[in-house]
């Protein structure tokens, strides 16, 4: 039987943020060359993501430790039975077997760890908090499970990049995660387990599997697709210099943590090659900024913290071979042009309205992300613990926030909730659509709003 698949590469770099902060890279990845019981060879890559912050203080020695205890409990099942004994099987051993256990192994690995090295209080779990992202690739099939806040992404062979995987759980909530130290951990791996059987001739494709930081540095799904097109068509020759591109891509996006492994599978008995790059660098065109966004990028931006998305319009990013044999990567960060100005009415937070729904309508690809981004938000505003006036009465700064806050729903007469949270009965849904909001915009605020949970759990 013929190995359709490369060894994959993976780094890991600490975030632009937490550099400057003196806090160390909370991120893990690992990948593995294995053999099943029969002898033939299967390709591993996991990443982890631990949360960081005081109550999470030992979660760079959990994202370590998930990656290990994943690749291991693989280890150990393939040597029981190979990747060809029964397709149904290894789903469900994707989806329940592995979480089950990797779980168990884990909570295992990360109290040894404490009893090694007991620090204050008492042993939690909590302490070692991680997400997982699992991707396993046999010669028969590929399949991927875990929890959490990771991405993974396909290239074909002509570049074209598809999401496959995202985290979408209404228990993820605002900056919140679904982690290994919740009690329910293993249940919560059946959404984002899948097993994809291989085609006689599957073609060239590529696997791009990262933590959020990655997607939190691009301002569009759009943009975060074309720069996992860049890492997978750079090749493996990128494996020496992937420390230095997400260096880079930390420093002028999320500030976060980030961390990516790439697969990549070639038709039976052609050895895998890197698929084409887009256009090179120098093709991007240059756009000159507008007053209003020269305005916008004067002023003082907050430093990006753990968990939160990139503040303001992140940039977008693109990956570019500098020349051949080179050796290195070279980041181009291309801005988008800005939507035309609208007759400016006579208040500035209507102005900064105005051009907000035009924005975010002339992008509709990039709702679900952008609002996901302020799911806090949402939450916050439905719990009566966000005042929807002032975020109103200060829409010449934060414009999207103004605008989550028009459209809060009118509060539901049969649920109990905080007297702030109480609202007239007026439809407010005619505030956006006053402004011009598009069936795109209201129908993604409409998504958020029904994943915003009315009382606090």
């Amino acid at each position: 039987m013929v190995n359709r698949w490369a060894a994959p590469i993976a780094a890991s770099r600490a975030g632009a943020a937490h550099l400057r902060a003196g806090r160390p890279c909370q991120d893990a990845a690992l990948c593995r060359e294995l053999r099943d019981a029969e002898g033939q060879p299967v390709m591993l890559m996991a990443v982890a993501d631990g949360h960081g912050g005081r109550r999470y203080r030992r979660s760079e020695v959990g994202s370590r430790l998930a990656c290990e205890t994943a690749l291991a409990v693989v280890a150990d099942a393939l040597a029981a039975a190979p990747p060809g004994d029964g397709e149904g099987a290894w789903s469900r051993w994707l989806a329940h077997d592995l979480p089950e256990a990797v779980q168990c192994r884990w909570l295992e690995a990360v109290q040894d760890h404490w009893q090694s090295d007991p620090g204050e209080g008492d042993f939690e779990p909590l302490l070692y908090g991680s997400t997982l992202g699992l991707v396993v690739m046999t010669t028969l099939w590929w399949g991927h499970t875990g929890l959490g806040d990771w991405d993974l992404v396909r290239v074909e062979a002509d570049g074209r990049a598809r999401l496959l995987q995202e985290e979408n759980e209404p228990t993820a909530l605002g900056e919140a995660t679904c982690s290994l130290c919740q009690p329910q951990a293993a249940s919560l791996f059946a959404r984002r387990a899948a097993l994809h059987p291989l085609a006689p001739d599957p073609g060239d494709f590529a696997l791009v599997l990262c933590t959020d930081g990655i997607r939190k540095s691009c301002a569009t799904d759009s943009d975060f697709l074309t720069l996992a097109a860049w890492l997978a068509g750079s090749g493996a020759e990128a494996a020496g210099v992937l420390p230095e591109a997400l260096d880079r891509i930390s420093r002028e996006g999320s500030g976060d943590d980030v961390t990516v492994a790439i697969g990549r599978a070639a038709a039976p008995g052609e050895p895998p090659v890197p698929l084409p790059a887009p256009p090179a660098a120098a093709e991007t065109p240059v756009v000159t900024p507008s007053p209003a966004q020269a305005a916008q990028a004067s002023l003082p931006r907050p430093r990006p913290q753990r968990r939160r998305p990139a503040i303001g319009r992140a940039v977008a990013i693109g990956l570019a071979l500098a020349a051949a044999g080179a050796g290195w990567l070279a980041l181009v960060w291309p801005r988008t042009q800005p939507p035309p100005q609208v007759a400016a009415p006579t208040s500035p937070g209507l102005r900064a309205a105005l051009a907000e729904v035009e924005r975010l309508c002339g992008q509709p690809a990039s709702l679900p992300l952008e609002l996901r981004r302020r799911r806090d938000l949402f939450v916050a505003l439905r719990q009566g613990r966000q005042d929807p006036a002032r975020l109103k009465a200060a829409a010449a700064t934060d414009p999207l926030a103004a605008l989550i806050a028009a459209d809060l729903p009118a509060a539901d007469p049969t649920e109990e909730k905080p007297a702030a949270a109480k609202l007239p009965a007026a439809n407010p849904r005619r505030n956006l659509q006053a402004l011009g909001a598009c069936p795109a915009l209201l129908e993604a605020l409409s998504r958020q709003w029904t994943l915003s949970p009315a009382t606090t759990p």
